[in-house]
């Protein structure tokens, strides 16, 4: 059995050594390459480069639209520190194998100004590349890999291959993108195109210096002193922060559009095996409604998201008897069985090309097939379109109301298609999440429910998630979330789920208990669904513009329900900015106190100009997410037996004198660490409407004092405002101000206990 094992391991390693070594070949350049003279001497600065690393040149080189495409590639490569050894030395040379021929031309360094061979073919690898299985697509491409030996600071890399071959689905057509950019600085970069005279090319984004080579144009492009692109985070999707130019010798849409009409055809077993479905779907469902929307459901839920997408099926959809046959297929291949099931139902129906990451700018894009990303279904019925992503599992809705995200711009796959088409789709998604908290006795658990409700995408996508999760794991989640803020709470059961997923609302609905919530004599609520779309960016001062997540509406509503009568000063505050509009809302009735914030995403980015005033007003809706609560009952229980006027509820920062929890956010200044938004509204709440205040009642009016006698001085003069002047041992703490130390002084008044805070500065 050993031996048989030992046997199917060398098969199999034998088997994987020759399938590399008639992957790819090693020859020199061919004749049609231009090689550059480039110097491997040029001085550089260490400090002046990325990653270690410094391309003297970048070379790509295409011969194309003659039947015999191929593409050049040459980079030489400067070592300047030994992370570059590591980031230099292991090269990857990507190729699909079902129509790619990858051809290595050599492998050289240079040390000292001496050139040696350092390519040995027997120590290439070639690999699968698969870099989206994880998305569950299979394209079939493969890496080989080269470690090249013996690599030092100082080397410089000199290395080439080809890819000889054309997607066979292009028909001879020719479409590429050129980058002009570079991830590390770079000397040179060009791309030359070598392109029969007789046929037409167009480009965009950079004129080429063209000459003539038989009965070739010759087009290069190229850049010297290319600086590394520096790109921001947090950037929308469609924003390009590259320069490239774009060819193609497609002259319209409509030459795409017939292209793509040429492949999203079916044949008659396809035919044949769809009206069989139609036939079953008619036969369990009585109206046309309930049919259309069984139909959608079939292919979303029935039919499981996987790509293979290999040679001519980078592009050309399955047959939808494959589909059916596999019960798998990826976008393509589900949009051409959708469209076939709702023609056969009496709808018209058509695929339909999108870019989900560029949408509107393909409006300043040559015409492409490889432009597009996805495939989605267009639907006319009665005078209406609707846009139908046969990908999403588990979507609820009908055709008049599911909720497709919108990719903006769409070619719809039919022969009178001559430009892009504008998609509008339905974005009625929200989430709310109202929080009831019921206090029966400060010293007795506090009664919390939670009723979640989501419509529309947001109920898409929680359905999306609930499928994954028993309701155990559920719970599990939930009651953790709620224990950053409570981590006494216990639940009442498991979460209650209700899904009408025709209408697709979404409620769920948790209890718990909250034991010793006011057993410090306040508490603090945070909107935590809500505040976690308000993330700042790494990169603050911008050239970029800033992304937000859209769509998004969101509402946390909280219900305070006491023992005893509240009162709060009621408020309403509107924030606006560019990309969302925040609504924070204080009531109260009786006993009773009700919070409710909402954010509504009005765009998905911030354009530059008005990223630092977004940003300023984010920071603005942070000092005001949370609110505090200390209702006299939880102080007395806590045993402040604080004489309080009127008003029973401290909203946020309406009073400086609560000294440890300033002093608490005052020593976080002092360790000099920038907190993040989170433990900045956890650690400070301040005031929605902020009062003025005398001298040393708050850090912004310090008492200055020359030394510890004028704070005693300044101190002794400071009555309560019961009028004693009597305090117990004051507790000082010492924290960081703007640019200069600050004292805090916190004491407690001997007569009525009253808490006061005074603030100096040297």
């Amino acid at each position: 059995m050993r031996s048989f094992t030992f046997l199917f391991v060398f098969l199999a390693t034998f088997s994987v050594y020759a399938r590399d070594a008639r992957e790819f070949d090693v020859r020199p350049a061919p004749a049609w390459v231009e090689r550059l003279d480039v110097p491997a001497d040029v001085a550089v600065a260490k400090a002046n480069v990325r990653w270690g690393i410094y391309d003297i040149l970048s070379d790509h080189q295409v011969r194309a639209g003659n039947g015999r495409d191929a593409e050049y590639f040459r980079t030489v490569r400067k070592v300047l520190s030994s992370s570059g050894v590591q980031n230099a030395s292991e090269l990857s040379l990507d190729f699909d194998p079902s129509f790619e021929r990858l051809v290595i031309h050599d492998i050289v360094l240079v040390r000292d100004g001496k050139r040696s061979n350092a390519l040995d073919a027997g120590s290439v690898r070639v690999i699968d590349k698969e870099d989206d299985s994880d998305d569950e697509i299979f394209d079939g491409e493969r890496t080989a890999l080269i470690f090249v030996k013996d690599v030092r600071a100082g080397d410089v890399l000199d290395y080439s291959w080809s890819v000889e071959g054309g997607n066979p689905i292009l028909n001879g057509r020719y479409t590429d993108e050129y980058d002009l950019s570079s991830a590390v600085p770079a000397r040179l970069v060009r791309h030359r195109l070598l392109w029969p005279e007789a046929r037409p090319l167009h480009w965009r984004g950079g004129e080429p210096a063209v000459t003539k080579s038989g009965v070739d144009r010759v087009l290069v492009w190229q850049r010297e002193n290319v600086p590394a692109i520096d790109v921001e985070d947090d950037l929308p999707s469609w924003y390009e922060p590259w320069s490239s130019v774009q060819v193609t010798d497609f002259g319209g849409w409509s030459e795409v559009a017939a292209w793509s009409d040429a492949m999203f055809r079916i044949d008659d077993r396809s035919a044949k095996a769809v009206k069989g479905v139609a036939d079953g779907i008619r036969a369990a469902h009585a109206t046309r409604d309930e049919r259309i929307t069984a139909a959608i459901r079939f292919v979303q839920d029935e039919i499981r998201y996987l790509g293979i997408e290999m040679g001519p099926n980078s592009h050309q959809p399955h047959q939808p008897w494959e589909t059916l046959d596999a019960r798998w297929g990826d976008c393509k291949d589900k949009t051409l069985l959708l469209v076939a099931l709702l023609r056969e139902l009496g709808l018209q129906a058509y695929p339909a090309l999108v870019n989900t990451r560029l949408q509107q700018r393909l409006d300043e894009k040559l015409p492409s097939p490889f432009l597009f990303d996805h495939v989605i279904t267009e639907v006319v019925d009665g005078g209406h379109t609707w846009w139908i992503d046969g990908t999403i599992a588990d979507q609820g809705g009908t055709l008049a109301t599911i909720e497709t995200p919108s990719d903006s711009r769409a070619l719809v796959v039919r022969a009178e298609t001559t430009a892009l088409t504008p998609v509008i789709t339905n974005t009625r998604g929200a989430t709310v999440i109202d929080q009831t908290y019921t206090t029966t006795a400060f010293d007795k658990p506090t009664a919390l429910t939670v009723r979640s409700t989501y419509t529309g995408g947001d109920a898409d996508d929680m359905r999306s998630t609930l499928a994954t999760l028993s309701v155990e794991d559920l719970a599990h989640k939930r009651i953790n979330r709620l224990a950053s803020d409570q981590p006494k709470i216990k639940p009442n059961g498991v979460p209650v789920i209700h899904d009408d997923r025709l209408r697709n609302v979404i409620v769920i609905t948790e209890s718990y208990q909250v034991p010793d919530l006011w057993s410090d004599g306040h508490w603090t609520w945070y909107p935590r669904v809500l505040e976690s779309h308000l993330d700042r960016p790494s990169t603050m001062i911008r050239s970029m513009p800033l992304a937000f997540d859209y769509p998004l509406d969101i509402r946390q509503n909280v219900t305070f329900n006491f023992p005893e009568e509240i009162q709060v000063e009621k408020s309403s505050t509107v924030t606006e900015t560019p990309a969302l509009r925040y609504e924070y809302v204080v009531d109260s009735n009786g006993k009773t106190v009700t919070i409710r914030q909402s954010l509504r995403a009005v765009r998905d980015a911030v354009p530059v100009k008005d990223v630092a005033e977004h940003l300023t007003k984010i920071n603005e809706i942070w000092d005001n997410i949370g609110y505090r609560l200390a209702p006299d009952g939880a102080r007395s229980l806590a045993g402040a037996n604080v004489a309080t006027s009127s008003a029973s509820v401290i909203a946020p920062g309406t009073k400086w004198g609560l000294g440890l929890f300033i002093a608490a956010m005052f020593i976080g200044l002092a360790l000099i660490v920038p907190r993040s938004r989170r433990q900045a509204a956890e650690q400070a709440v301040v005031a929605m409407s902020r009062p003025t205040f005398g001298p040393g009642d708050a850090p912004a009016s310090a008492v200055t004092v020359a030394g510890t006698h004028e704070m005693e001085a300044h101190l002794a003069g400071r009555r309560c405002a019961c009028g004693s002047n009597a305090y117990s041992t004051p507790d000082l703490q010492h924290a960081r101000y703007g640019e200069g130390q600050m004292t805090i002084v916190t004491r407690h008044c001997g007569a009525c206990g009253r808490e006061q805070s005074l603030y100096f500065t040297a």
